[in-house]
């Protein structure tokens, strides 16, 4: 039966979780969630691994679902680095400190953001799996031709503007959740250079080269608009002593019309889920 916890963090900051057990204990798996979307959202597909023999842990980020700022959203101080520097690596510490994968093998999945923030957190190195759904860096200049002109000017004029006015940024915007300043500013920042959060120096130290068992990223060819394949090999690229490996899938291979970004994780795709993700396993 699944159990809700809060975990600690090195900042006194809590954030919420959820522990779905498994009796054969295949493995033990974090599940880091996309930005924005609560850890409620993938429950089939956790379920689907539980099934499967594996337990997980799902948590929310600080700012997302239970894991909000008691004063609400314009008061929250969050950024979305401390969602692996701090939040993730809590995460990992509290997995090893309760022994919850003492006699399993640690595996991470991280959808989107919840894949590329893995490497900030210090103690990935203790992680010798790491499976990456539509999870790319957000480099502007990786998007198609088509998508430019809507992105640039959400980078540059929309979001801006609606920070200056809301103090943070509405769900309303079509980013599913309602944004803490310095989660969607820091997301906006990256966005806008080349080499992604790997540009920005004020982040200090980070472990994606601390990296040394398997990375397995998984694409979809109609995730256009958020996780398109040169995001996805972009964000390969900073594992450089990992074992990685890549495939991007059709919708047709996967006997259905549309994917996109979110789809992959709804009920219906549970022969998917055991062509794609149990070989992983």
């Amino acid at each position: 039966m699944a159990r809700d916890i809060f975990i600690t963090c090195s900042d006194k900051r809590e954030l919420s979780a959820t522990i779905y057990p498994s009796k054969s204990k295949r493995s033990f798996i974090v599940f880091n969630s996309a930005l924005g979307i609560k850890k409620e959202f993938y429950r089939d597909f956790i379920e689907f691994l539980v099934s499967n023999g594996h337990s997980v842990l799902s948590w929310d980020a600080r700012g997302i679902g239970k894991s909000q700022h008691k004063d609400g959203v314009k008061y929250d101080t969050a950024r979305m680095r401390d969602w692996g520097q701090i939040d993730f690596e809590a995460i990992i510490n509290y997995v090893l400190s309760e022994k919850l994968a003492l006699e399993e093998e640690l595996i991470v999945f991280g959808h989107s953001a919840g894949g590329h923030l893995v490497g900030l957190a210090p103690s990935i190195k203790k992680v010798k799996k790491i499976v990456l759904i539509s999870s790319g860096t957000c480099s502007w200049s990786l998007y198609r031709l088509q998508s430019l002109p809507k992105i640039l000017f959400s980078w540059l004029i929309l979001v801006p503007a609606t920070v200056r006015l809301y103090g943070y940024a509405p769900g309303k915007l079509g980013i599913g959740h309602d944004l803490p300043r310095g989660v969607i500013m820091d997301w906006r920042n990256w966005s806008l250079k080349r080499n992604y959060l790997f540009s920005d120096k004020s982040i200090g130290e980070m472990y994606y080269k601390e990296v040394k068992g398997s990375v397995y990223a998984i694409g979809f060819s109609d995730d256009t608009d958020f996780s398109p394949e040169k995001t996805i090999v972009d964000l390969l690229t900073y594992f450089p002593n990992a074992a990685k490996k890549l495939k991007v899938y059709t919708p047709k291979e996967l006997n259905t019309s549309k994917i996109g970004h979110f789809s992959f994780f709804k009920k219906n795709n549970i022969t998917n889920w055991r062509k794609i993700i149990e070989p992983l396993l």
